[in-house]
């Protein structure tokens, strides 16, 4: 299998942008509809498959949160570093 073709970093503006959405705060009302919004079918069935495929890859609780341990680390190695907040 060959290596992957390296990922380029997005610009900073961007990733400024992405982190402001994902880090703004919701109003209360914004929160109960996101909260209480119905879940489909198709999205409950996702979810079930996915923890199955997950607790047969990983079936003791020390696989699981060895594998939660190891893809946190990797996710946290590919972050930008934080922004100083104002």
């Amino acid at each position: 299998m060959s290596e992957p073709p390296p990922v380029e970093a997005p610009d900073p503006e961007a990733v400024a942008r992405v982190r402001a959405m994902a880090e703004r705060r919701l109003s209360p009302e914004e929160f109960e509809a996101y909260v209480h919004a119905p879940m489909s079918d198709a999205e409950r069935e996702e979810i079930l498959a996915s923890i199955a495929w997950f607790m047969r890859r990983y079936p003791t609780p020390g696989e699981r949160l060895a594998a939660a341990r190891r893809a946190y680390a990797q996710w946290a190695r590919g972050m930008p570093p934080a922004q100083p907040t104002r």
